[in-house]
């Protein structure tokens, strides 16, 4: 399935968002701006890249 059909299906219908104040949030896994669109989307992209804490400092994950 293509990565714009998949955002058409889950823009404004998914577990993760939080609607406040007139604005559209996401809590997504792998987005890193919390915001509600197709570019920072994490479950429709193929490659996308997640902070993850370590014991010495931050390691980047990334999902291929």
């Amino acid at each position: 399935m293509s990565a714009h059909l998949q955002w058409m299906v889950v823009r404004n219908c998914s577990s993760f968002l939080i609607k406040r104040n007139k604005q559209t949030y996401s809590t997504e896994p792998n987005n890193l701006r919390a915001c509600n669109s197709f570019h920072y989307n994490g479950q429709i992209h193929c490659k996308t890249v997640e902070p993850a804490a370590n014991g010495k400092g931050v390691v980047v994950a990334m999902k291929h």
